[in-house]
Formats: structure tokens, C-alpha cells, sequence
């Protein structure tokens, strides 16, 4: 071979040469492994089901966006008076309650998570 054609591949080891002395060529070798082996796992059906979880994750964002959107644009076009009366009528309706609930009950599902996934007393002295 010409010297021309060799001059890309050594200047390709002189650039790998740092990372084959300190074995951090392994890692990126490991990482692309590690990547390989998620595509061969990866069937329609965890394709399907992942996309769908995300679809709900973005469906809640935008409604929640949009919830926050039309409150602030109302609070902005004709502001109530920021009394008691004013909240307590607003407790009344139904679509604040079960708004109310629905972030209760998500609050009171995290709080039972987070119970059980804490530490026992004795592993925390380790």
C-alpha cells in the first residue's frame, strides 16, 4: 500500500491511541453492545406498547397545558373577586371536584410509593 492510502487510518490510531491506553475504547464498545442487544429485544409489541405509553404521557401534558391555558386566559379576561364566597362557589361545581379527586387520589398513590420504596430504620445507619 502507498503511504497516501495509510495516512487516514493512522491518523485514526494516532486519534484512538488515548483511548486504547486508558481502556475507554471498552466503554464505547460496551455502549454499542448494550445498544445492539436493546434492537434484537425490541419486537413489534414493545415498540407498540412503549409508543403508546408515550402517546399518554404526551396526550396528558397537552391537556394539562391546555387546562392551565383556558384558566389563565379566563382569570385574565374577567377576574373574580379573590374572596371565600368566590372559592367556595367554585367548589361547588362538579367538574372542580372531580378535578379535586383526580389530583387527591394521583397525590395519595404517590405518597404510598414513595412509603414502601424508603429504607428500613437499620439500612440507613449503614
Amino acid at each position: 500500500m502507498n503511504a497516501p492510502e495509510n495516512e487516514p487510518l493512522t491518523a485514526l490510531l494516532e486519534k484512538l491511541a488515548p483511548l486504547l491506553a486508558g481502556g475507554r475504547l471498552d466503554n464505547v464498545v460496551d455502549l454499542l453492545s448494550l445498544l445492539s442487544d436493546g434492537v434484537d429485544i425490541a419486537d413489534n409489541a414493545l415498540v407498540e406498547k412503549l409508543a403508546g405509553k408515550f402517546e399518554g404521557v404526551v396526550a396528558a401534558g397537552w391537556e394539562g397545558g391546555m387546562a392551565l391555558r383556558m384558566a389563565h386566559t379566563e382569570l385574565q379576561l374577567d377576574p373574580p373577586p379573590a374572596n371565600f364566597r368566590s372559592l367556595y362557589a367554585l367548589l361547588r361545581q362538579p367538574d372542580t371536584l372531580l378535578g379535586l379527586m383526580l389530583v387527591l387520589r394521583t397525590l395519595q398513590i404517590i405518597g404510598g410509593r414513595m412509603r414502601v420504596s424508603t429504607l428500613p430504620p437499620d439500612a440507613a445507619d449503614e
